[in-house]
């Protein structure tokens, strides 16, 4: 490897560093998210209230949750492929 390969890879690791570091967030928030859609849908029922929009939102979170996990988890394999 040369020099202006290493410092390309060198770039190209903190870029992958910094958006696994944004997924990361991601992933602490919509836990946040979901836990909190939960509670939401506790006191509605609890009040015996409509609950179908807060569980369409809930359901959203869910699946946006699992593509910023999968996100993350592929930041990850390219990190630790990076430092092989």
């Amino acid at each position: 490897m040369n020099i202006v390969q290493g410092v390309q890879l060198g770039m190209d690791k903190q870029l992958v560093e910094q958006h696994l570091k944004l997924a990361k967030q991601h992933v602490a928030e919509g836990r946040r998210h979901i836990t909190r859609q939960k509670q939401i849908i506790v006191k509605l029922t609890q009040g015996q209230d409509d609950t179908s929009q807060a569980r369409r939102l809930l359901s959203t979170f869910e699946e946006l949750q699992l593509m910023h996990i999968a996100e993350r988890n592929r930041l990850q394999k390219e990190l630790e492929a990076m430092r092989l």
